[in-house]
């Protein structure tokens, strides 16, 4: 049985951002994640949980934790990636047999 993981205090970020690449993609999660590591502390609850690119809907999206809001858009803005759009009080549920990724593609 999977056991899922309720993620409370949660908050969702966009980014619009036309022609994304792999490349593009790559370096701007590297970017967050480089600024969240260094933003984050024991008195600290921030965390990128989920990170999520839409090439064909030219959008990139970020699930952290926060104690507050502020908090996202400043370490965003730190990254060089400020937020378009924040949604607050979001629901994330995370499945934790698939935080080792997604299953491998069989090939034929």
């Amino acid at each position: 049985m999977r056991t899922m993981t309720p993620v409370m205090s949660c908050y969702l970020a966009e980014w619009y951002r036309p022609h994304l690449t792999q490349q593009v993609v790559d370096g701007f999660f590297a970017a967050l994640d480089a600024a969240v590591r260094t933003a984050s502390g024991p008195d600290r609850s921030l965390r990128l949980l989920v990170t999520l690119a839409v090439p064909t809907d030219e959008v990139l999206y970020g699930v952290f934790t926060a104690d507050h809001a502020d908090d996202v858009l400043q370490v965003c803005q730190q990254a060089g990636v400020p937020v378009e759009r924040l949604s607050t009080d979001v629901g994330a549920r995370i499945d934790r047999e698939a935080q080792n990724g997604p299953p491998e593609p069989t090939r034929k």
